[in-house]
Formats: C-alpha cells, structure tokens, sequence
C-alpha cells in the first residue's frame, strides 16, 4: 500500500514536471473536446502582441547570454599601424655639430590577443547569471501566453454560459407568453379576477425583463470575446457551441493537496521569484570574487620597422608579452604588470631603436573602489528581498489556489443542485400543463411556476460560470488541465 502512494505522489511530480516542461516548449493543453476554444486560442496566440514583445526578450536574454560566454575566449585583434613624419636630427663630428630635418616612415602590423587566466568566479558567474535572465524571460514568455488563454476561457465561457441562458430563456419566455394569452382570454370569458390578470402580467415581465438582460449581456460577452481574442467575428472560427443547458458539471482530476503541491513546481510566479533569488545569490557571489586577484596576458606578435626616406623600409619580427594582476583591495585597487618586448635589430637603421625591453609596473590606487562596498550591500539587501519576496509569492499563490478551489466546490455543489431543480421544475410544468388543460391548476399558477423556471436557468447560469472561471484560474496557477 506504501509503494503505491509513493508510485502515486512521484507519478503526479513527474506529471508536473513534464507538462511544464511541454509549457515552456510553447505546448498548451486547452481543452481538446472543445474545438472551438481551441481554435480561438490558436488564433489569437498569432496576433498577440505582447506574446511578440515577450519572444523578442528571450532573445535579448540568450544574446546578452553569449556576450557573457564569449569572456571564455581570448580576445583577438588585427593591428596595423602606419606613420610617417620628421625627426630633428644631430650629429658630431670633425668639423662641429650637424642639425637637421630627416623625414621617416614607420609601419607595424600583426595580431594582438588578450586572455584572462584567472579571475575567481567573475566570469563563470556572469554566465550563469545571464542564463538565469534567459530562464526569467522563458517564464515571462510563458506567463504572458498563460494570462491570455486564461482570459480567453474566461471570455469564452461567459459567452457560452450567455448563450445557453439566452436559448433556455427564451423557450421560458415562449412558454409564459402562450399561457398569458390563455389568461387574457380567461379574464375576457370572466372565469378570473382582475387581481389574478395583474399577476399574470407580472409573471411575464418578469421573464420577459431576464430574457431582455440577458440579451444584453449575451451582446456584450460577444463584444468582450472578440477583443479579448483579437478577432473580428465570431465566424473566424471554424467551429460552433453547445447551445443546449448541460446535463451536469465534471469534477476536476486533482485533489486540493495536489494543487497546493503543484505550486511550487508549476507556478510561474513562483518560478520567477525563485530565479530572482538565485540570481540575487549569484551577484553576492560576483561581488565576493572581486576580492580574488585577476590575472591576464596580453600579447603581440607581427612584423615592425622604422627607418629614414633615404633607406629602405624593412621590417623585421616583433614580438610581446605583457603580464598584468589587478586586485580589489576591499576599496582599493592593485595593479601590476610585467612585459617583455623583443625585435629583430639586423634590420632596424635607427641605432637608438630599443631592441629588448623588460618593464616592471606597479599601482596602488588608494579609496579609488568605493562602490564595492556599494555593491556588497546592495546585493546583500537584494538577496534579503528576493527570498522574502519567494516566500510571499508562495504562500499568496497557495491561497489563490484554495480560494478558487473552494469556489469550484461551491459553485459544483450549487450548479449540481440547480440542474436538478431545473429538471424537477420541467417536470412540474409539464404535470401543472396536463392539469392545466383538466382546469384542475389555474393558469397564473402555471404562468408563477413558468418564471420559477426561468430563475432556475439563470442561477444555473451564473453558478456554471463560476464554476468555468475557478478551474480556469486553477489551471493558470498550477498550468495543470484539470478536466
């Protein structure tokens, strides 16, 4: 028995998780024996906008992501440089000294190339940060697609609700208006009072006054449909709807205890937040490896020369290798370099041209990294938001879910009783009719229990939206199908 509540709970995660998965792949469960919904959801997924919005930030986010893997690799640079001008030039010799103007050329080209060795968790955590950004951004895409179908469902359910109301209603009201015209002849023929004629008229204003509301709300659910679809007609889709009462109202798959569970896989909400915590932690530790030395080579190597107009500019091989450290000194900064430059002199004409060169350099920039300690607190700070705001988001969530659960339990409850009371009501009628027709019930009666009818259609009405709209917001907390 044990094994199989274990098989049970790990066959409802592994559930979860693929469906949310099959939800950030772009596959969405609507409700497959409803080819209506289905195709209006379609439909108007392609001309959402803000759908297009949220595509085109993942794309910005996995962009910023290789920009962010690209600190993997050297940085590779084509040089080239090219100089011409003059130089003052003196000289000793037997008769005195010679000054003069001598114009030269000068011309260097290769490849320069910088690459990190070491640097702590700076670049490594970059890249995990911006491919937490991509993640954030998948959930947004998914969020934002999510929002839509769910006030889509609950556009289109108003309307078919609407609708089914309107038809039954309207078969009421076809119903209190023949018995109204038997009453007015009643009354003409002196066998009721003018008492009973009132009442009769009543009745029928009555259902008359819920058929013209209802017209009027069915109208405007229409209107509310197309907008929210982003469609002109309702013609667009290739599929029609039940304009028939149903006979019942299904139960959901899942328990109360499976929602809550699924939360905290499924939720999107919460799947941000907790993306925002993890990466609050990563710029904590970003910020801590500033402390760690960095260290990085640059070097170049091509072909380089110098000479005067008068003799041929040649160049030779040219070579460096430069060595650097910089260090975050917990609001200082350290510097330091070694460098080795070496080139060919065979074929280098200027004598005073330096052949090889080592240089040490070092800096200590005192109170210069000040907006260390800023950023230390400000992700400190950060952090202690973003796991308090995880916390919120999944308690809130988990009360959203049971508040639209015990509405679908009230709503089930009541729209359960109320079919039975139509049907009861339809029964009745069609017994007071046959009595009716015996004069056995007086047709006021008949006309009373005629709008007591149509009440009932309203009420169911109402309460099978209420039942529509709670799973639908459960299916947008969970992003689980649940009937």
């Amino acid at each position: 028995m044990l094994k199989n509540r274990k098989f049970t709970a790990f066959a409802r995660v592994l559930t979860a998780a693929l469906f949310l998965v099959s939800v950030l792949a772009g596959f969405s469960y609507a409700d497959m024996n409803d080819d209506f919904l289905n195709q209006l959801m379609k439909l108007s997924e392609s001309r959402d906008r803000r759908l297009v919005v949220a595509y085109q930030q993942i794309q910005l986010a996995e962009i910023r992501s290789v920009r962010a893997a690209r600190a993997f690799f050297p940085q590779v640079m084509l040089q080239g440089t090219m100089a011409k001008g003059q130089t003052a030039l003196t000289q000793n010799g037997a008769g005195g000294a010679i000054t003069g103007d001598e114009e030269y050329n000068s011309e260097s080209y290769g490849v320069r190339a910088v690459q990190t060795v070491y640097e702590g968790y700076r670049t490594k955590g970059m890249y995990k940060y911006e491919s937490m950004m991509v993640d954030a951004a998948r959930f947004n895409y998914t969020k934002t697609r999510e929002e839509l179908f769910s006030r889509i469902k609950l556009a289109y359910y108003e309307y078919v609700t609407l609708n089914q109301e309107y038809k039954a209603l309207g078969k009421a009201y076809d119903i209190v208006d023949k018995l109204f015209l038997k009453v007015k002849t009643e009354y003409k023929a002196k066998a009721i009072s003018e008492l009973d004629m009132v009442e009769a008229e009543n009745f029928k204003d009555k259902v008359s006054d819920m058929l013209a509301a209802s017209k009027i709300n069915l109208s405007f659910s229409i209107k509310k449909l197309l907008e929210t679809a982003n469609i002109q007609s309702l013609d667009e889709i290739n599929a029609k709807v039940s304009a028939e009462l149903p006979d019942d109202v299904p139960e959901i798959t899942f328990s109360l205890q499976d929602l809550l569970s699924f939360v905290l896989t499924n939720n999107l909400d919460v799947q941000t937040a907790k993306v925002q915590a993890m990466m609050a932690d990563m710029k904590i530790r970003i910020n801590r490896s500033k402390v760690i030395p960095k260290f990085y080579v640059e070097g170049f190597y091509g072909k380089s020369g110098e000479a005067f107009t008068t003799y041929p500019l040649e160049l030779t091989t040219s070579w460096s290798i430069v060595g650097r450290m910089s260090w975050s000194l917990w609001g200082n900064s350290l510097e330091a370099s070694y460098s080795t430059d070496r080139t060919d002199p065979s074929s280098i004409v200027d004598a005073s041209q330096r052949v090889n060169t080592t240089t040490y350099d070092v800096k200590l920039s005192l109170l210069d990294d000040l907006s260390y300690f800023v950023d230390t607190k400000e992700s400190a700070v950060g952090f202690d938001q973003s796991n308090a705001d995880y916390v919120d988001t999944l308690k809130q969530k988990r009360l959203e879910v049971e508040k639209a659960f015990d509405d679908y339990v009230n709503s089930l409850n009541n729209a359960r009783t109320l079919r039975k009371e139509i049907t009861l009501r339809e029964r009745k009628l069609a017994l007071m009719k046959k009595r009716n027709d015996l004069y056995e019930v007086p047709t006021v009666s008949l006309m009373e229990e005629s709008w007591k009818y149509a009440e009932a259609i309203g009420s169911f009405a109402r309460v099978t939206y209420q039942n529509h709209a709670s799973v639908t917001e459960m299916e947008r907390l969970t992003l689980m199908p649940l009937r």
